[in-house]
This record gives C-alpha cells, sequence and structure tokens, in this order.
C-alpha cells in the first residue's frame, strides 16, 4: 500500500500553501472590488459617458493596428458586402489545407496560388497603411 513519508525538513503542500495562495487571492479580489465599486470611474475618460451610436463613429477613434485593414474595408464597400467578402477570405483561409490538394509543394511550382496568396498580403498591408494614415 501506498505509505506516506515523512518529510524531516520541508511543509506539506495542502494545506500550507494552498491557503497562504487563496489568502493572497482573496487579498487580491477584495482590493480590486473595492476599487471597482467604490471607485467606477477611476479608469473612464470623458468619451465612455457619450452613449453609443452604431451608425456614427467618431472620427478621432481608430482601432488597434491589427483591426486597421478590415476597418478600411469596411469604409470603401457597403458594410454588407463587406462582411461577406471578409466571412468568405476568413472561410477560405480555415478550409484551405481541403481545398488546395495539389501533390506540388513548392510556392516556384504552384505560381497561381503564389500570386493571388502575395496580392491578398500586399492588399491587405496597403489597406493597414492606409487605414494608419487616414
Amino acid at each position: 500500500m501506498y505509505k506516506k513519508t515523512k518529510y524531516l525538513n520541508g511543509m506539506l503542500f495542502y494545506p500550507t500553501f494552498v491557503v497562504s495562495d487563496l489568502v493572497v487571492i482573496f487579498a487580491f479580489l477584495a482590493i480590486f472590488s473595492a476599487g471597482v465599486f467604490f471607485f467606477p470611474d477611476l479608469l473612464f475618460t470623458g468619451d465612455s459617458e457619450i452613449p453609443a451610436d452604431p451608425f456614427n463613429t467618431p472620427e478621432h477613434i481608430k482601432p488597434e493596428w491589427y483591426f486597421l485593414a478590415p476597418y478600411q474595408f469596411l469604409k470603401l464597400i457597403p458594410e454588407l458586402t463587406a462582411l461577406v467578402v471578409q466571412t468568405l477570405g476568413m472561410l477560405a483561409l480555415v478550409f484551405l489545407p481541403f481545398i488546395d490538394r495539389s501533390e506540388k509543394k513548392g510556392l516556384l511550382r504552384r505560381p497561381a496560388f503564389t500570386l493571388i496568396a502575395m496580392s491578398v498580403l500586399i492588399f491587405w498591408i496597403w489597406l493597414t497603411l492606409w487605414g494608419a494614415t487616414s
């Protein structure tokens, strides 16, 4: 059978370390909750008080860099068309391993695929740069 070994100069993980970790976790949660409930306006700016209008985006608001290309694409093309095109593009990336089943594995052996992939990449970078400067 299993015998519990005695450690000469050690402490058990449970309850010693588990209880001390729980004390720290609950202390953090108490301080965090006090900050959220007693000082809710501490981290918010004046813009957060304005009611949201989905049809009017303020000019000074820009998304993060990784969303600049889709945001700029939404500015160029009507909303529904842009959403459908972007959704189809993401689905094409998801199903690309199932779509491209050719035996040729090198980029230089598949010039059409390489041309399409490089064109999409250059277009994405161009939209990102354009969105950053506009």
